[in-house]
């Protein structure tokens, strides 16, 4: 079975919001709040429905966000996959087609740190073959900025009028402990986070809302694209003349099927995931968006064959849940 029209709906509204509260969801969607209970609880245990509360350490704490691609040896690329799951430091872990078994999206403390795991920790995990790494400069859009009915999200309305984000505020030891919160559940309450850091409800409420409009903390929730009519991902890097770079983000930011976009050092400077429902569609994106992109110089397109973690959760195996034709 799939998400019924009611599921699916009640997923984009948790995509807006996850933390949306129960009675706002059955208003917007009009129906009873134990209805949203019930589906949002079936989701959850079914592996189907992930929530992830992730600070972005490159903005608030300097760290590198950096690309990897890892060859793997031969039968070995689950089991490195779900090595590389497990680690705190990934975001995103996906098997994918072309010359790298897999892509890898992870966070460094500095350019130290970074050096040691993609010179002597990660090539040392049973499995790995080789290790190639590449630096985002500036995140552009996240999963958190796309949904399957094209919203527009504030962030992708900034990229595509060209306006860059304020720089995000500096997380204190109280941000941090929110976070530790939401890192276990992103629904729990403004109360109830107030109760466990030790801080009055209002000031919770007010740094949440810091946290999230300043870009300094990303929540998501999350169902596989599959299950919303979109099967085909597909992950492409670009070289663009560097005078064309801007005018390229903002022409890619406007594409509905762009699920995430990235300025990268390196040979390729941009990189994207985007979502399609066919492979004739994903095809039409590559002979239309991205063939009309002034200035481009190269491109490299892959297919993601299987997502292990994204926005940094782990993507639990269910095989109660299949692609609906």
């Amino acid at each position: 079975m799939g998400l019924s029209r009611f599921e699916q709906k009640l997923v984009v509204a948790l995509q807006r919001d996850p933390r949306a509260p129960y009675a706002t969801l059955a208003d917007a969607l009009d129906v009873d709040e134990r209805s949203v209970r019930r589906a949002m609880r079936r989701l959850r245990d079914d592996g189907v429905l992930t929530y992830s509360a992730a600070i972005a350490r490159e903005d608030t704490h300097g760290w590198l966000a950096a690309q990897l691609e890892v060859g793997c040896r031969a039968g070995t690329v689950d089991k490195v996959a779900h090595a590389l799951a497990d680690r705190f430091d990934t975001r995103y872990v996906a098997a994918a087609t072309g010359d790298a078994d897999l892509v890898v999206e992870l966070v460094a403390r500095d350019p130290d740190t970074l050096h040691t795991l993609v010179v002597h920790e990660l090539p040392t995990l049973d499995g790995v073959r080789w290790v190639h790494t590449q630096v985002a400069v500036r995140l552009l859009l996240s999963a958190a900025d796309w949904a399957p009915d094209g919203w527009r999200s504030p962030r992708r309305q900034r990229v595509i009028d060209g306006r860059r984000e304020a720089v995000a505020v500096k997380l204190d030891d109280s941000d941090l402990a929110i976070m530790r919160v939401l890192d276990e559940d992103v629904r729990t309450s403004a109360a109830r986070i107030a109760q466990r850091v030790g801080l009055h409800e209002t000031t919770v409420q007010r740094r949440l809302r810091k946290l999230s409009e300043s870009g300094a903390v990303y929540m998501r929730a999350d169902v596989p694209p599959a299950l919303l009519g979109f099967p085909i991902e597909a992950r492409f890097t670009l070289q663009v003349r560097p005078d064309s770079l801007e005018a390229a983000v903002r022409r890619l930011a406007c594409e509905p099927m762009l699920r995430a976009l990235y300025i990268l050092t390196g040979p390729s400077n941009v990189l994207g995931y985007s979502v399609h429902r066919s492979t004739g569609a994903l095809e039409d994106f590559l002979s239309g968006p991205l063939a009309e992109i002034d200035g481009l110089l190269g491109c490299d397109i892959r297919v993601v064959l299987h997502a292990y973690k994204r926005n940094g959760a782990l993507i639990p195996t269910t095989d109660k849940w299949v692609v609906p034709e």
